[in-house]
């Protein structure tokens, strides 16, 4: 009895799973089969390795994009792309569809000319100031000093004898300025100016006036000489104390 059952089991057994094999199995529409996908290396660089960046390595399965790129250093510009050493026309930065095989991109740069920088000029010089005649005036700044070339230098003559008026300045036998007070270009190397005077002709405090010192004459009088006695000192400036109180 066991066994009639044991039989039985087994034949149902059977009959279902042949049913399931011919329910699963459909020759008329056959699965589809699995295809194996590739990658394929592609890869960036530049020549010279020096003269840029580059992006875009990696793997890829043919047909994706992908962005190349490269960007110069200093001193380089980018000239053109190659890929598996054939040129190609595209800008440094463009998108390639990926193709099954290896891609080989080298971006070659050319040397950039750097623009040349303008040259800082640091150069000083002295400026020597004299006058003419000698020592009958001083100056704003003092003779000698450093200057910068191509600055502006403002001169001035100070404390002038009364008895001298300015002419002009010179440099040597040109004349640099009429002008007292003016701004002198500075040059390149050392450079002398002199202030020009000329002497006033004397002019008696009161020439019409009889008491005045007899043998003065104006001609050869020494300037500041006002009693005519050769020599400039206190009794010249009593003389005239005493003419102005004479004549009131």
């Amino acid at each position: 009895m066991n066994k009639l059952r044991y039989i039985i089991c087994s034949l149902l057994l059977l009959i279902t799973g042949s049913i399931q094999a011919q329910t699963d199995f459909n020759p008329v529409y056959p699965p589809d089969p699995v295809v194996p996908v590739f990658y394929y290396p592609l890869t960036v660089t530049c020549e010279p390795d020096v003269a840029g960046t580059a992006s875009g390595r990696g793997s890829y399965a043919p047909g994706q994009q992908v962005t190349v790129s490269t960007s110069p250093r200093s001193g380089y510009s980018f000239s053109h792309w190659t890929l598996n050493g054939e040129r190609i026309e595209q800008p440094a930065s463009f998108s390639y569809t990926t193709v099954a095989g290896p891609m080989d991109f080298v971006a070659y740069y050319d040397l950039a000319p750097i623009p040349p920088i303008d040259p800082t000029m640091d150069v000083k010089s002295r400026l020597y100031l004299n006058s003419e005649p000698e020592g009958i005036c001083t100056f704003n700044r003092t003779s000698g000093a450093y200057v910068q070339a191509d600055d502006y230098i403002l001169l001035n003559v100070t404390n002038c004898d009364q008895w001298y008026e300015f002419t002009g300045w010179y440099k040597g036998n040109e004349l640099v300025s009429s002008v007292q007070n003016f701004n002198y270009l500075a040059d390149y190397h050392d450079t002398t100016l002199t202030a020009h005077f000329r002497e006033l002709p004397f002019t008696p405090v009161f020439p019409d006036d009889p008491s005045s010192p007899e043998g003065a004459n104006p001609q050869t009088q020494q300037t500041g000489d006002a009693n005519g006695d050769g020599s400039v000192d206190v009794t010249d400036a009593v003389a005239i104390i005493n003419l102005y109180l004479n004549s009131q």
